[in-house]
């Protein structure tokens, strides 16, 4: 009997069934991080490490902590620029 790997689909209900809060914290911090507040990418790399755990695909999972990580990583870079006077904020 072969051991067959769950759709795409089938493996976010899992995860959905399995920790609901991991999933959706994921996915509303990641894009809240993004587009609104970046240091909720703290939160987004948190959850979507821990999806790692729960999912048969761990690339689902580390694509919401790459981008919460990345959002956090970027917004810093933005605050440093600013201090040493290479970037003008509005």
């Amino acid at each position: 009997m072969e051991n067959q790997t769950p759709t795409l689909m089938e493996d976010i209900h899992r995860a959905h069934e399995k920790n609901k809060t991991h999933l959706w914290g994921a996915i509303v911090s990641t894009v809240i991080s993004l587009f609104f507040v970046p240091v909720v990418g703290i939160v987004a790399a948190y959850s979507g490490v821990k999806l790692t755990n729960v999912m048969e695909r761990s690339w689902f999972g580390l694509l919401f902590a790459g981008l919460g990580i990345a959002s956090v990583v970027m917004w810093l870079l933005a605050l440093a620029l600013w201090q040493f006077g290479y970037v003008e904020l509005a």
